[in-house]
């Protein structure tokens, strides 16, 4: 007999309770012998031995049928029994893969999915109608097809035996990407044969955002003590030098002379315009915060800019909800805001290439709970890769010169401490849309 074959006469019999089948079986044996004992010497003490063969013919047929009666109850009954304990079990763990957050898959040899648990179709958005029997790589980005990173995970599995927190990225039904956790192993069956794999995946796309606004926050913090120190250094030079020049300028009458000390102050305002960029990035304005009309500030900011040249021959539109609730801000502050996304949205439509006229529209709406507004431009675009960078202190897209890269930080600053947000989106060749949400304060009746 082979080895398995023992195996599974073992557990059988372990499971069926053969020694207790055997030791009852031997009661009985003893039991019916006895009674037949006891007849024997009651009733047919002086019988011949030869004519009693019929008694102990009698005795072993039924000693027999009680043995094979009891045995088989007793099998069919734990067999029963087993079965039940097996099939809750089975029911309860599956209860928790199915319904388990996580996403936990199956597959076959040839990367064929063959289970698919509820956590996978929150996750990717696929019922299992559709996706079982569908391959894996379904669900991996092209990039990452074309690293061959499915390859490397069967490979280190083949290796280890398993793969433990692997973080990847993966798709959704919708062509989202999301970072995932991979646990990946080997699946085995009794003879000890590979027949699969289990993939268990946790979408922590919402985490290593958090975790990105806490560095965020941290890299913030860390600036607003710099642009401090800063500021406050290079404050009383840089006025003791415009002094001078000027003083320099009213001395003299030559025009060289004249048109170089105008380079010089030119250049020590564009110092001192840093130097206000950092104050207001590092200790935001004190100013008294009330209840504004976010069209007011609006209408009021672009009337100030229609007048810098960089707005010329640029179409500025105005879609403004009436009616609008007010906002709990400081007007000041906003009004900046507003003037900082304009400034960036004329550059933006200077530097494009399309010959079409460049165009800035400014739209507000409102909800229940928020106030919106939406500054949209036809320039140039900004790239999907530098979407979040451009809140980042000193990072800017202008060219060496142009920008301090502290406008978008300090407006991200002044929109986030009044408990609103600001983003952005933008097609290269396109244009970029600016969107900033702030709470509704609704009058109260």
């Amino acid at each position: 007999m082979t080895p398995l074959f023992l195996h599974n006469l073992n557990d059988f019999l372990k499971h069926v309770r053969f020694w207790y089948v055997l030791f009852t079986s031997v009661i009985i044996i003893g039991f019916v012998y006895g009674f037949f004992e006891i007849i024997e010497d009651v009733f047919f003490s002086g019988v011949p031995f030869d004519h009693l063969q019929w008694l102990f013919f009698t005795r072993g047929i039924i000693t027999a049928l009680f043995v094979i009666i009891w045995a088989s109850w007793t099998v069919y009954n734990y067999r029963g029994m087993y079965r039940q304990k097996l099939e809750a079990v089975e029911t309860r763990y599956r209860n928790i893969i199915e319904n388990s957050a996580d996403a936990i898959i199956s597959l076959d040899n040839q990367n064929i999915i063959t289970t698919w648990n509820y956590g996978a179709e929150k996750t990717f958005g696929w019922e299992q109608k559709d996706i079982i029997g569908k391959s894996i790589t379904m669900l991996s980005p092209q990039e990452l097809l074309d690293k061959r990173e499915l390859d490397y995970l069967t490979e280190r599995v083949a290796t280890l035996g398993y793969v433990q927190n692997y973080e990847t990225e993966r798709l959704t039904k919708a062509g989202r990407q999301i970072h995932v956790q991979l646990t990946e192993a080997l699946i085995n069956n009794e003879t000890g044969d590979v027949v699969g794999k289990a993939l268990i995946m946790r979408d922590v796309t919402e985490q290593r955002l958090n975790e990105e606004k806490l560095q965020q926050s941290e890299r913030l913090a860390t600036v607003g003590h710099l642009a401090a120190g800063v500021a406050h250094e290079i404050g009383n030079p840089l006025t003791a030098i415009s002094s001078l020049v000027q003083l320099l300028q009213r001395k003299t009458d030559d025009v060289f002379v004249q048109e170089s000390l105008a380079k010089v102050r030119d250049q020590i305002n564009r110092i001192h315009k840093i130097e206000r960029d950092l104050v207001d990035f590092s200790r935001p304005s004190s100013a008294e915060v009330k209840q504004a009309q976010i069209n007011d500030i609006v209408q009021s900011a672009v009337g100030l800019m229609k007048h810098d040249t960089r707005f010329r021959n640029i179409e500025v539109v105005l879609d403004l909800e009436r009616e609008l609730p007010r906002v709990t801000c400081v007007p000041d502050q906003i009004h900046q805001v507003i003037a900082n996304l304009l400034l960036n949205a004329a550059d933006a439509v200077k530097d494009r290439e399309s010959a079409a006229g460049g165009r800035i529209v400014l739209h507000t709406t409102s909800d229940s709970e928020t106030v919106r507004l939406e500054v949209e431009d036809n320039g140039t675009g900004i790239p999907k890769e530098l979407h979040q960078k451009i809140f980042e202190p000193f990072f800017t897209t202008k060219p060496v010169g142009k920008g301090t890269g502290l406008g978008l930080s300090v407006s991200h600053g002044i929109v986030t401490k009044i408990g609103g947000t600001i983003r952005v989106e933008s097609v290269v060749g396109e244009g970029t849309t600016f969107i900033i949400e702030l709470p509704a304060k609704r009058n109260e009746k």
